[in-house]
Parts: C-alpha cells; sequence; structure tokens
C-alpha cells in the first residue's frame, strides 16, 4: 500500500465515479481500477460496489477511506513542514482567526499578503480562540490572528493595532442619535452577549464590569455571530458591544441598526498575531505585522 492507492480510493469515494476520479488522480481509468482492484485482495475486503446508480463505498470502504484521508493529510503536513524549512515561500502561510474578526478583516490580510509577496498563498481558517491555540499547538495552522495579549509558554504574541468597539443599536433606540457616549452610559442592563467560547463575551464583561450585564435580555437568547446579534438588534432585543471593523458590513446587511462611538480608549481590543517561538516562518510573519502597522485598516490605532 503506498500513498497513491490512498489518493485513489479517497477519488473514487469522492466522486463515486471511476473514471471521474481517475481524471482527478491524473490516470487512465484501466489503470485506477487494476490499482484498486489489487488493494482490495490485498485487504481481504471489497472497498467499492458498482451499481445501476453508481459506485457505492461499502462500509468497510467508508472507514478505510476515512483513515487514508487522514494519512493523506499527514503526509501533505510533512511535506508542507520540509517545505517551510527549505522555502518559507513555497508551502501555503495557514492563518487562523477569530470569529468576530475573520469575515471583516479576510480581504485586507490578503491583499497585505499580496504586497510582501505574489508567491506566498494562504490557507484561512475561523475558529475560537481556544481552538484556534490547540491548532497552533497541533501546527494544523502556522500563526493566529486573535484577541490579546495572551501570554502562554512557548508562544509569542505580536499585536498590530488597537480596534475600538462601539455600541450597536437598533435605529428606534433612545441612544441611536446619539454620535457618542461616554462609557458610564453604556447600558449594560441591556447588553446582549456572545456565546461563550467568543472572547468579545468575555472582553465585554471585563470592559462593563458589573454583575447585571444584560440582566434585561431573555435568558434563553443565544447568538454565536454579530449578524445574527445585529438582527435581533432590530426586533429590540438590547444592544451590544461590536469591533469596529464589523460596522461596514453590518450596517449594509441590516440598515436597521445603528452604531454609537464610546468616548473612552479602553473600550478596545488590542488584535495581534500569536505564533510558535522558534517558528520557521517568523521573518514571514514579522514582515507581514510591519506592513499592516504601515497601513492598518480604516479606524483602527496601529500597535508597535
Amino acid at each position: 500500500m503506498n500513498i497513491r492507492d490512498l489518493e485513489y480510493v479517497t477519488a473514487i469515494d469522492r466522486y463515486h465515479n471511476f473514471g471521474r476520479a481517475a481524471q482527478a488522480c491524473n490516470v487512465s481509468q484501466p489503470a485506477l481500477s487494476a490499482q484498486v482492484k489489487k488493494l482490495e485482495e490485498r485487504l481481504g475486503v471489497e472497498l467499492f460496489a458498482r451499481t445501476n446508480n453508481g459506485v457505492l463505498t461499502t462500509d468497510a470502504g467508508v472507514r478505510i477511506v476515512a483513515t487514508a484521508k487522514e494519512v493523506l493529510h499527514s503526509a501533505q503536513r510533512i511535506a508542507d513542514t520540509a517545505a517551510e524549512y527549505r522555502d518559507p515561500l513555497a508551502a501555503p502561510l495557514r492563518i487562523g482567526m477569530i470569529p468576530t474578526l475573520a469575515p471583516y478583516i479576510i480581504p485586507f490580510i490578503s491583499t497585505s499578503i499580496t504586497a510582501l509577496s505574489d508567491e506566498l498563498s494562504t490557507v484561512y481558517r475561523e475558529q475560537p480562540t481556544q481552538m484556534l491555540l490547540a491548532e497552533l499547538e497541533d501546527r494544523t495552522i502556522d500563526v493566529a490572528l486573535v484577541s490579546g495579549p495572551i501570554r502562554l509558554s512557548g508562544y509569542k504574541f505580536t499585536p498590530v493595532f488597537r480596534e475600538p468597539l462601539v455600541l450597536a443599536v437598533a435605529q428606534t433606540h433612545r441612544l441611536a442619535n446619539a454620535g457618542s457616549i461616554a462609557a458610564s452610559d453604556v447600558p449594560v442592563e441591556e447588553l446582549l452577549l456572545l456565546t461563550e467560547e467568543h472572547c468579545l463575551r468575555a472582553e465585554t464583561i471585563a470592559l462593563c464590569q458589573d454583575k447585571n450585564i444584560g440582566v434585561d435580555i431573555p435568558h434563553q437568547t443565544l447568538v454565536t455571530n454579530l449578524l445574527t446579534a445585529s438582527h435581533l438588534l432590530v426586533q429590540r432585543v438590547g444592544c451590544a458591544l461590536m469591533p469596529t471593523l464589523a460596522r461596514q458590513s453590518l450596517q449594509q446587511a441590516n440598515s436597521g441598526i445603528r452604531f454609537v462611538d464610546i468616548d473612552a480608549q479602553n473600550f478596545g481590543r488590542d488584535i495581534g498575531f500569536m505564533s510558535r517561538k522558534g517558528c520557521p516562518r517568523e521573518h514571514i510573519l514579522m514582515a507581514l505585522c510591519d506592513q499592516i502597522r504601515a497601513f492598518p485598516p480604516q479606524d483602527v490605532t496601529a500597535l508597535a
């Protein structure tokens, strides 16, 4: 059994068709069929069954294909790791991002990376902070763009900009036309919070420091993203602290909300990259950080 065999069986499972699988693997159909037949004989089980409705993966095949995908993924990681040390631009830069940032920053990050190098490709993953830290640990990703600082042994947090938080309300809310308010005027009892895996929830609680946060929100309410939160605000379900980079997109998606600036320097979050110490792509990350600081997104403040 070799890597090529595993590529064949995963392709057949994907396309449910030997001809399309052979085309995807850049091999003739007879050659692919013969090799898979040899593999089935070696394993002593049938992986695929031909029917009038196409090719079906057998029960044994389903389990073996799942393992094959894991092996192929590991093999690709081996190749990528070698490429990182041989030529840091050869392998894609795998960037994790928190969900309250990713939808609004990916176009900007992509432009920043292109400004550094046309040769460097990227892979993006959107996960809550704790999952990103786990993916850094197992090297699923190279770096994570998160809200910090995060102090973790063996890792480094490099800040790039400070992003203000603004108050989002319905256009019918009493503060809709306020323009800006003092931190003490944030109606903490009306604040709608994201679920616990989102760092913005903890940041909101820390900034407001009030045991009555969200007391006027129905306790059954559950929100996992900012767009859903904006729709609930229009239904007169409280208000919410939102990152300023989300402002334009959320306003376009939901014309019924308004944003109120908060006149307090501490109402913001520091955005930066988490990376493993000794990462072979450290110089690429530092160049990207310098690029972002030199040309930061609109309405944020670059951090040294």
